[in-house]
């Protein structure tokens, strides 16, 4: 069973919207862990969201970042049908797409999602990475925010485009020295 999951309570059929991928899509997820992680707006400037030995793994960008954007937030969550979603259609394996309106079949609350997470995490079902002080996790964290700040392969353009070496050579060398951790602090 698919899930979607909101800050907006009362919905009765989900419609598409534009995200980060451009086109409108109803996100969903068949876990519903996964699902809970977007139950409060934030973006990927706030966390890495991947997989870990299969369950959904957080990692902050930022020291208290989990805190910041899950503390005293309520969310829905919608069980949807799952025909009509797709598998794949973006570069997350774990997110569920439908380009066309979804009719919700149950709704059910969660009142403190921050509290709901952390008991989630506590049974396994979730693998919590708070920011850490160290090069390694700093370098992770540059790195993912460094390929959002991008996602037009500009680091790799500069050998190829005589645009990019006459007009963005330090720029881009720039981006590229920031994704060593140093200057997270």
């Amino acid at each position: 069973m698919p899930y979607h999951v909101s800050a907006v309570s009362g919905l009765t059929v989900l419609k598409p919207q534009v995200s980060s991928h451009g086109k409108a899509y109803v996100y969903a997820a068949e876990n519903l862990v996964t699902g809970l992680l977007f139950g409060a707006p934030h973006d990927d400037f706030d966390f890495l969201i991947d997989e870990d030995a299969g369950r959904p793994a957080l990692y902050e960008c930022y020291p208290h970042a989990f805190d910041a954007v899950f503390e005293k937030r309520a969310c829905s969550v919608y069980e949807v049908p799952s025909s009509g979603f797709q598998k794949e259609a973006t570069c997350w394996s774990a997110e569920l797409v439908c380009e066309t309106e979804v009719p919700v079949l149950k709704e059910w609350q969660v009142p403190n999602l921050r509290d709901r997470l952390l008991e989630e995490a506590a049974r396994n079902r979730l693998t919590l990475n708070r920011f850490e002080d160290t090069l390694d996790y700093k370098r992770m964290v540059s790195e993912h925010i460094v390929d959002r700040l991008i996602r037009f392969d500009a680091l790799e353009r500069l050998e190829t485009d005589a645009r990019f070496q006459a007009h963005y050579r330090r720029i881009i060398e720039a981006l590229r020295a920031a994704m060593d951790g140093s200057l997270l602090e």
